[in-house]
């Protein structure tokens, strides 16, 4: 076994900085060649990022490395076990691992198997004298597809996490009216996970009405590319239940689609809306029994009625403590207003 380091040819991407290494495993069973192939890929040295080749010429040792590696590069005729039964193995554990056939027996045949199971890439050992070069170029673009891949994978389930912890529903939905993306909470306003409504649309999870009245707020956001806002968006669920909404929608490009979309969050405030109506009751009932009072206190200042008076005052106390705790709940002691001898 043995190892060297080496680059590609000036395909590769660059970014200014040193990159991480690619870590290949070269399995052929000729240690001849093995051992040519990693000294000529170590000539390739004008691209990052480097190859670092680590070389096996027993297939079955092979696979107790393949979970150190980025890519896999073998030779399809070995004694023991064939490039394909190889590759099957590696298909049954890493299943997006690279792996680049590089074989001096090449046929069609070979290449449609190879194809159908499951290979990255196919190259014959012999013709071009680059083919080295063009091994290494190869080997850092499977490997680089790899990368980006899971790094956007990663990315989607960063940004999952973080939307399904929001309390509110976020959503981005494209010009046809269909959930791109939903949250959880946003999803069990429908009676369903993110993976149940993503991908239908409007009309697939309201009723006509309130789809076709989304679908005009989501087109003018669309074109006439401002965000809007819907302080009281009324809903009524399938239990026929209403709710109030705090609705924001933005438009929103999806690059990678090409396509506009709207972005959305929406707040449930039907308790906050609730409790903003009982305080006004209450605000209205506490201005009426002061005017009442008042009118009381009125016809007492023309009599004697020390009792009476009494009680006026301990009205009148309590209901100036009932409107500090509408207007102001902290300022005071709930408790007090609620003192059985305030009203004896």
């Amino acid at each position: 076994m043995s190892r060297g380091e080496g680059a590609g040819t000036a395909h590769a991407i660059t970014t200014g900085q040193r990159e991480t290494p690619i870590r290949v495993l070269h399995v052929d069973d000729d240690a001849s060649f093995a051992e040519l192939t990693s000294t000529l890929l170590e000539r390739e040295s004008t691209a990052e990022p480097p190859l670092e080749v680590q070389t096996e010429t027993d297939p079955t040792a092979a696979k107790t490395h393949l979970d150190e590696v980025d890519c896999v590069v073998s030779d399809y005729d070995m004694p023991a076990v064939d490039g394909l039964e190889l590759l099957d193995e590696v298909r049954q554990r890493y299943p997006d691992l690279p792996f680049i056939l590089f074989t001096g027996r090449g046929s069609e045949e070979i290449a449609s198997k190879a194809i159908s199971a499951g290979v990255t890439d196919y190259l014959r050992k012999g013709g071009r004298s680059d083919r080295f070069g063009v091994l290494a170029n190869r080997i850092r673009n499977v490997v680089a597809k790899r990368r980006a891949e899971r790094s956007a994978h990663q990315s989607t389930r960063l940004l999952r996490n973080v939307i399904d912890h929001l309390p509110q529903c976020v959503f981005v939905k494209d010009v046809e009216g269909r959930y791109l993306l939903i949250n959880e909470n946003g999803a069990e306003t429908y009676g369903g996970s993110p993976e149940d409504i993503e991908g239908k649309t409007e009309s697939d999870v309201n009723d006509p009405e309130t789809a076709a009245k989304f679908r005009e707020e989501d087109r003018q956001v669309i074109e006439q590319g401002v965000a809007r806002y819907i302080s009281d968006q009324h809903v009524v669920d399938e239990d026929g239940d209403e709710r109030v909404e705090r609705v924001m929608k933005f438009p929103f490009d999806i690059e990678s689609a090409s396509t506009p979309a709207v972005l959305g969050i929406a707040e449930d405030v039907t308790t906050e809306r609730r409790k903003t109506a009982q305080l006004d009751a209450a605000a209205t009932l506490v201005e009426r029994l002061r005017s009442h009072l008042e009118s009381v206190g009125s016809r007492h200042n023309e009599s004697d009625g020390a009792a009476e008076n009494e009680v006026d005052e301990k009205l009148t106390a309590l209901v100036d403590e009932l409107e500090t705790v509408i207007t102001d709940p902290q300022s005071v002691e709930v408790q007090s207003v609620l003192r059985d001898d305030a009203l004896d």
